[in-house]
């Protein structure tokens, strides 16, 4: 789990142990664990391409970015970041 402040309270511990998980908190900037890092290189990827410099510009690079993510992207970056997906 992410260190963000409301993962840290305990109704979050007490909820997952009843899961019978277990809580282990990631490093502080932990990319490789993080599947938006994925979106983001491809949204970064398109900005350059398109040589992003208006709003316009940014608007229709993340629109293309979204058409060109499907489903199983993903699900895909889930499962390459070690979260279980059913």
């Amino acid at each position: 789990m992410d260190n963000a402040k409301f993962h840290q309270g305990e109704m979050v511990r007490k909820s997952l142990e009843q899961a019978g998980a277990r809580l282990i908190y990631l490093p502080s900037y932990s990319p490789e664990f993080s599947p938006r890092e994925n979106f983001w290189s491809i949204l970064k990827a398109i900005f350059k391409k398109v040589k992003a410099r208006t709003y316009k510009n940014l608007v229709d690079g993340i629109k293309e970015a979204r058409s060109k993510v499907t489903n199983s992207d993903v699900r895909h970056w889930f499962t390459h970041c070690c979260y279980c997906t059913p």
